[in-house]
């Protein structure tokens, strides 16, 4: 069976996470925390820094305009070693880049349309909209501790056929 349109999102960010890189030229981000992306994951060894966690939490939805509006939470972690840089330094860092590489207007979420049609054509994107609402440090690490982890959230709001999850 298809994928849920909530699943294809979720997807959309596990992808666009690998993209925390600051290899291209010029650097888009500052951090490396793209270098491993992970979904649902508790526990990240030491060896799999930086990295990023995708966390896709529980939605609310409500019938309007004949479609089902979905309002979903999704958690971004981000994990990187701070090294002899300050953990404060070194997260507001990675907010900033966790920040950007989400919600930027610059992410071009539209779909290639899948036809043999020239020149490309797109589809509207799964998701209407991205919106950040809050992040940050939630404990500075202990003394001796190697790594910091900034969090933020996003509300991603699309739609569905009313009683189909796989439909817009």
């Amino acid at each position: 069976m298809a994928d849920t349109i909530r699943e294809l999102i979720i997807q959309e960010f596990l992808t666009r996470a690998a993209l925390l890189r600051n290899t291209a030229s010029p650097p888009a981000y500052v951090t490396d925390m793209g270098d491993n992306v992970f979904r649902s994951r508790v526990r990240v060894d030491p060896s799999e820094l930086p990295c990023v966690v995708i966390w896709p939490m529980a939605e609310e939805a409500e019938n309007a305009h004949g479609m089902s509006r979905h309002r979903m939470t999704l958690r971004v972690d981000g994990i990187m070693a701070f090294g002899s840089d300050s953990p404060s330094v070194v997260g507001e860092r990675m907010l900033g880049d966790l920040i950007s590489c989400f919600t930027s207007p610059k992410w071009d979420r539209r779909r290639i349309a899948t036809s043999p049609e020239s020149p490309v054509t797109y589809e509207e994107p799964y998701a209407e909209s991205v919106v950040y609402q809050g992040g940050g440090i939630e404990e500075f690490p202990e003394e001796g501790s190697v790594s910091v982890g900034v969090q933020i959230r996003l509300m991603v709001t699309y739609w569905t056929a009313i009683g189909d999850p796989y439909t817009q």
